[in-house]
C-alpha cells in the first residue's frame, strides 16, 4: 500500500514531538532544578551584638551590626558541588570574616562526598544552604558552624510569608564550641583575667570574686561547684543557639532565618559543668530586602519550572499526537480516475 511522503514525515515529526515531551519532563526539567555551577548568592542579616561588660561582668545593652553572607559554588562535578559560605560581620571597630567549605548535592542540596583531595567541613548531615524541593514537615537538621554540629529543628506550622507558602521550623541546642576561629579569641579574652590559665583554667579565688556579679539563678550552683573544684578551675565554652526558619514549601529555599546565639563560659567540677558568665550574644535575622529578593527569586524559578515541566511537555505531546493522527488519516494518496 502506497503511503504519502508527507504523511510519513508528519508521523515521524509527531513521534519526535511526543518523545521530546518525555525528555523535557524527565531529563531537562530535573537539570533545570539542579544547583547551578555558577551559583553566587548573597544575603544581608541585621543583627545586635551584646558583649561582656568588664565593669559589671554582665552583657551590655547591645550594638547594632550587619552580617553579609554569600554562598558560592567554587567547583562542580556531575551532581556534586563544592560550596563556600562566607560571612562578613561588620563590627563598629572592624570587619570579621568567617569562611566554611562544604560538599553538597546539586540535586537535593544535602551533604555529599567531596572529590578526592578537596578539603571540606563535615556538616554532620545538616542543611547548609537549602532544604530539598517539596520539603517534608519532618524534623530536620541544620548545620551550626560554631559548634560543628547538626542542630535539630522541629516543624511548627505552615503559613504565608512574603507572598510564599512556608514551613516554619524552630530548635534550640546547647553544645561545646568547636570552631578554632571562635574558640581561640574566646580563650585569649579570658586569659586577660587569669594569664596563668591561658583561657583553659581560672584560679578559684578569681572565680569567687566574680560571684557577686552573677545572675541570681547561677550563684548557688557556682558556689557548690567550687566546693569540690581544684585551685585551677577548668573552663569550658558552650553555645546556646536558637534557630527559627521559614522554608519555602515548594522549592525548599530559606525565605527567612533568625538566630539567637549566646556564648557561655562554664566552670567544671568533676562531671558537673555549671554556666558561669555569658560572654557574647548575637541576635540576627534576614533583612527585609533579602527576604523580598529570595521570595521573588523562588517565585520566578517556580514559574519557569512550571512552564518547562508542565506546559511545554503538554503542548509538545499534544502537537505530536495530533500530527500522528493527521498522518494516519491522510496516509493514502488520493486516486483520480
Amino acid at each position: 500500500m502506497a503511503l504519502r511522503r508527507s504523511s510519513i514525515a508528519l508521523f515521524v515529526v509527531g513521534l519526535m514531538l511526543t518523545a521530546a515531551a518525555a525528555a523535557i519532563k524527565y531529563v531537562a526539567v530535573p537539570n533545570l532544578s539542579k544547583l547551578p555551577a555558577d551559583t553566587n548568592e548573597t544575603a544581608l542579616f541585621e543583627s545586635t551584638l551584646r558583649q561582656l561588660d568588664p565593669t559589671t561582668f554582665g552583657l551590655d545593652s547591645g550594638t547594632p551590626i550587619t552580617i553579609d553572607r554569600s554562598l558560592r559554588v567554587v567547583q562542580a562535578e556531575g551532581d556534586s558541588a563544592i560550596l563556600t559560605s562566607t560571612a562578613i560581620t561588620h563590627l563598629p571597630s572592624r570587619d570579621a570574616t568567617d569562611v566554611h567549605t562544604f560538599a553538597v548535592s546539586r540535586v537535593d542540596f544535602t551533604q555529599t562526598t567531596a572529590p578526592d583531595g578537596v578539603p571540606v567541613e563535615d556538616q554532620r548531615g545538616g542543611m547548609t544552604m537549602s532544604f530539598p524541593k517539596n520539603p517534608t514537615t519532618d524534623d530536620a537538621l541544620v548545620y551550626d558552624s560554631v559548634t560543628r554540629t547538626a542542630q535539630p529543628v522541629t516543624y511548627t506550622g505552615t503559613t504565608m510569608f512574603a507572598g510564599r507558602e512556608v514551613h516554619e521550623f524552630t530548635g534550640t541546642t546547647a553544645a561545646p564550641i568547636a570552631d578554632p576561629a571562635v574558640l581561640g579569641p574566646l580563650k585569649a579574652g579570658i586569659a586577660v583575667l587569669d594569664p596563668s590559665g591561658v583561657g583553659s583554667t581560672m584560679q578559684r579565688e578569681i572565680v569567687k570574686t566574680l560571684i557577686p556579679a552573677l545572675p541570681a539563678d547561677r550563684i548557688a550552683a557556682v558556689e557548690r561547684a567550687l566546693e569540690t573544684a581544684p585551685d585551677a578551675v577548668p573552663l569550658t565554652y558552650t553555645s546556646t543557639n536558637r534557630m527559627d526558619l521559614a522554608i519555602d514549601s515548594h522549592l525548599g529555599a530559606p525565605v527567612n532565618f533568625t538566630q539567637n546565639q549566646t556564648t557561655v563560659l562554664n566552670i567544671a567540677s568533676g562531671d558537673t559543668t555549671v554556666p558561669f558568665l555569658d560572654l557574647y550574644q548575637v541576635r540576627m535575622e534576614t533583612s527585609d530586602a533579602s527576604i523580598r529578593m529570595v521570595a521573588e527569586k523562588v517565585a520566578r524559578a517556580e514559574r519557569l519550572l512550571k512552564i518547562a515541566g508542565f506546559w511545554v511537555p503538554l503542548v509538545s505531546a499534544l502537537s505530536g499526537a495530533l500530527l500522528v493522527v493527521v498522518a494516519i488519516v491522510r496516509r493514502r494518496p488520493v486516486h483520480h480516475g
